[in-house]
């Protein structure tokens, strides 16, 4: 799918942290907010709770008509107690023991896909042959989705998480299509229940955790089935594509996809540009100046990935880089951190290992400065990866 034009922040006129703030941009919807990219003032941002993630009705989004933060049932947006009680209901579906579980599964589906590649005449496009199908099937078997359906996800999830102003008048349509189809398949599934994620998320709604009618809202269901959805293979497929990019052209392809090479992946090629922004409820200081009560705060996760400060010479591919304790925002922090974080780590591991193992001599098919690369969204990565073997 073909990426929207480029419509990334950029400095707002007269921007330069009027009061002593952190600068100004103008996102893609014409709203100003205040950037904060250092990685201190990051982390401090997403785990600060005078900083909301319930936005103002009519206040700054990204994405003109309306973006993912105008859905008040999704997970995303909320903050404490209700953030708190939904993500105890879901959080023990995505465990450290049950993600290790699935990974049998993440393998053998790698190995099909680069199975399916391997009978392939090169080139063939990475996205399209292996990065997008490997977390859509793992996804789809996970939450028991019928895995005819996945090429509707990529389009939806794309629609959903684009800023570019061309999505504008098909965000809103996009939107009721998705929650559409999950509200059928939610009902579905009650009818005829099974034993994946979907059923333990339903029985969350109709019972409770504790048996106290405290479950999740039907509303709340089906945002959370969608954020799945979108979440887990959205930015994991970029991930996968963005870390063969890095590879290949830093000439360490084949590479052991070991812990070092994995964390520098994540910190080098993080696939969310920005984490969803946070409304200040009251002033706050910052190391990069004041930010006001009322005021619209932008956490810029990939700048604040090569912060300088903490990252020496940050734009360098360096797997073998001392880690100093210090923690990737690339998964966010705090209340919010992906609750697929472990899930995304093991495909990104299995992924990096399998086409290493099965394609040695994998090389771009084209040269690097002609790869089209997706912007006009909060998801980066290449937009088309062509590779031989």
């Amino acid at each position: 799918m073909d990426s929207e034009p480029a419509t990334g922040p950029e400095p707002a006129e007269g921007s330069g942290g009027a009061g002593g703030g952190p600068p100004e941009i103008r996102v893609p919807s014409g709203d100003v907010m205040r950037a904060v990219s250092a990685h201190a003032d990051v982390r401090r941002v997403l785990s600060d709770p005078r900083f909301s993630r319930e936005l103002r009705r009519g206040g700054p989004r990204l994405a003109r008509g309306g973006d993912v933060s105008d859905d008040r049932h999704s997970l995303l947006n909320m903050d404490p107690p209700r953030h708190t009680r939904i993500r105890r209901i879901v959080s023990g579906a995505f465990t450290p023991r049950r993600t290790a579980a699935w990974r049998p599964r993440v393998e053998a589906i790698a190995a099909g896909l680069a199975d399916a590649m391997a009978g392939r005449e090169p080139p063939c496009d990475l996205l399209t042959a292996f990065a997008f199908p490997l977390p859509v099937q793992v996804i789809c078997e996970l939450l028991g989705v019928p895995h005819g359906d996945r090429e509707r996800f990529r389009r939806w999830a794309d629609v959903a998480l684009s800023t570019g102003t061309a999505g504008a008048a098909s965000r809103s349509a996009n939107g009721r299509e998705f929650r559409g189809y999950v509200e059928a398949f939610v009902e579905a599934r009650r009818e005829e229940p099974g034993d994946a994620l979907i059923d333990v998320l339903i029985a969350a709604r109709d019972e409770g955790e504790d048996g106290d009618g405290r479950g999740l809202s039907g509303p709340e269901l089906v945002s959370m089935v969608i954020n799945i959805i979108t979440a887990g293979h959205e930015t994991t497929a970029h991930m996968v594509a963005s870390a063969v990019f890095t590879l290949v052209t830093e000439g360490r392809w084949p590479a052991e996809a070991g812990p070092g090479l994995l964390e520098e992946v994540l910190r080098h090629d993080t696939p969310a540009t920005v984490a969803m922004p946070r409304l200040a409820t009251e002033d706050v200081e910052l190391a990069s100046g004041t930010v006001r009560a009322g005021e619209t705060v932008l956490p810029m996760l990939a700048e604040a990935n090569r912060d300088a400060a903490v990252y020496p010479a940050p734009d360098t591919f360096a797997p073998d880089r001392p880690s100093d304790g210090v923690p990737l925002v690339t998964f966010g922090h705090g209340p919010h951190f992906c609750l697929g974080a472990n899930l995304a780590r093991q495909e990104l591991e299995v992924a990096l290992g399998t086409l290493a193992e099965r394609f040695p001599k994998l090389e771009l098919a084209v040269p690097a400065d002609e790869i089209p690369w997706r912007t006009g969204g909060i998801v980066t990565g290449p937009a088309r990866l062509p590779v031989r073997w």
